[in-house]
């Protein structure tokens, strides 16, 4: 993550940005973590104008990035 960035609003966007030049795998898993942070947002979670070590602290006092984005996660194969 750059030094640059403030809040979880920059931080989505920077992750969008970081997938051109990206191989197909990565860029799914770039999508998929997007994905997460803005159901996260979507549910009131975290919002996107909170830092993100602030927004870090409540997605781990609500049990990780999944649950704060209201899923499941992924299922252990």
């Amino acid at each position: 993550m750059s030094a640059k960035v403030k809040n979880v609003r920059a931080y989505v966007d920077e992750l969008e940005r970081s997938k051109e030049g990206r191989t197909e795998q990565v860029k799914e898993g770039l999508e998929i973590y997007i994905e997460l942070w803005e159901k996260a947002i979507e549910r009131g979670a975290i919002d996107e104008t909170d830092a993100v070590d602030k927004a870090l602290e409540k997605i781990d006092e609500l049990g990780g990035l999944y649950s704060a984005a209201g899923e499941t996660g992924p299922s252990a194969a």
